[in-house]
């Protein structure tokens, strides 16, 4: 699956929205713990499942726990209602909540066994359980339960450097208990963005995540009415009305008016993005709102995460579009259909030497003019920028195809938001 443009059209077609995979507990043979814990006088097997391996990423905890990755389908066994898919004879039978992250995979088991599993991580999860009677396993006795979790959000926010978490995966069967598996996974930082998720070492077979990007936006944060009231200080908009003149020249003028505030902060091009890597999992470094305009740096990602907030905050429809290697934002110039779209590199914000925006009514009307010279000349070379790339990478941004390349996305922010993608609220 590979961009919202697909996923919408498959909302669009149908009265069930479906992915490709049943939520994270997708069936797939990766995924699942290291160790068996053997319940000692029958054959039941205890395996501790991951959707991202050992990794866990509280941006994604966080900003998909509202999101139902299978709309009005029920995957799970005890939710099912006889309107919904039926399962493959081969596929593993999931119970418990299917948008989960975590789950136990139980092998052995005999038929309508009443099951209790729980799983915890000190601190950020709390001992979360589900108990059932399972209705339906494969013939090896297999069956994937997923407790909900209940996650503590607010420690989840905190994590801004990775760690090691000790989880706990246990279960009874039929009232006896199979001794628990404990397994150490690492948190990593909240700044730690998932891109995509491999199924094979080579990349050919993965799940598309770059869309968890759109988290990073923020039209809510307190900054963005900053940012706005010194981009009218400046005198080169009256005000921010987003589409609403029906006018490209005017909605230019918006964005160009926010790029001069931006400058006026000070913010530079920083190459600062590299994420400790991990096997299965391409992720990617991104700084908050808060960080970005206090360190008054910025990466190609974290500059476009920056104006598409203020962007979306007036109502201009914004994008983030991934290119091998790079980030760059896109908007649309006029609401309606088939508007166009306009490509802006981000990382030319930092060419530029003008004042800041507290020292405008000092200047003269030429100097005043002169900086706003300067800084459209920025601002149309990285239009010029921005667009020679939408150019280059037309074809691959629109294929929507399994084999497409997963490091070409363009990501919508507004379709992000329909989907469900919120954004974070950090705290310092």
């Amino acid at each position: 699956m590979k961009s919202f443009a697909c996923l919408l059209l498959v909302l669009a077609s149908t009265a069930a929205f479906s992915f490709d995979l049943t939520g994270p507990g997708k069936d797939k043979d990766k995924g699942k713990g290291k160790s068996k814990a053997a319940l000692a006088a029958t054959s039941i097997t205890l395996d501790p499942w991951s959707y991202t391996e050992q990794d866990l990423y509280p941006s994604a905890i966080i900003s998909t726990a509202t999101v139902d990755w299978n709309g009005d389908d029920q995957i799970a066994e005890d939710k099912k209602t006889t309107t919904d898919p039926k399962p493959k004879k081969k596929d593993i039978p999931i119970y418990g909540d299917e948008n989960g992250w975590l789950a136990v995979d139980l092998t052995g088991l005999p038929k309508n066994a009443r099951v209790e599993v729980t799983i915890a991580i000190e601190g950020y999860l709390k001992p979360s359980t589900w108990h059932g009677t399972l209705t339906r396993t494969t013939k090896a006795g297999e069956a994937r339960i997923f407790p909900k979790a209940i996650w503590d959000y607010d420690a989840l926010l905190k994590v801004r450097q990775q760690r090691p978490v000790n989880v706990t995966f246990s279960a009874t069967i039929n009232g006896t208990p199979i001794p628990p598996d404990t397994e150490t996974y690492t948190l990593r930082s909240l700044n730690d963005c998932m891109f995509y998720v491999k199924w094979d070492e080579d990349g050919t077979d993965f799940d598309d995540f770059s869309w968890l990007f759109a988290a990073y936006v923020n039209e809510n944060h307190p900054e963005i009415d900053l940012i706005l009231q010194e981009a009218l200080k400046s005198g080169l908009v009256s005000d921010f009305d987003g589409y609403q003149d029906d006018d490209p020249k005017a909605v230019m003028m918006q964005v160009f008016a926010v790029w001069n505030a931006l400058q006026r902060r000070g913010i530079k091009y920083s190459d600062i993005s590299r994420t400790t890597p991990s096997k299965y999992v391409v992720s990617q470094t991104v700084r908050f709102i808060d960080d970005s305009i206090r360190a008054t740096q910025a990466n190609c990602v974290d500059g476009t995460v920056l104006m598409a907030s203020v962007l979306s905050k007036i109502g201009i429809t914004s994008y983030l579009v991934m290119i091998p290697g790079h980030c760059f934002l896109a908007f649309d110039l006029s609401g309606g259909k088939n508007p166009k779209r306009i490509g802006l590199e981000t990382t030319l914000l930092g060419n530029n030497t003008i004042k800041a925006v507290e020292e405008i009514p000092h200047l003269t009307q030429k100097a005043k003019l002169d900086e706003f010279k300067a800084s459209y000349k920025t601002f149309t070379a990285a239009v010029k920028v921005g667009n020679a790339s939408l150019t280059k990478y037309k074809t691959q941004l629109e294929d929507d195809s399994d084999s497409a390349d997963p490091d070409i996305q363009i990501i919508s922010i507004p379709d992000a938001r329909d989907l469900g993608i919120t954004p974070i609220a950090t705290t310092k």
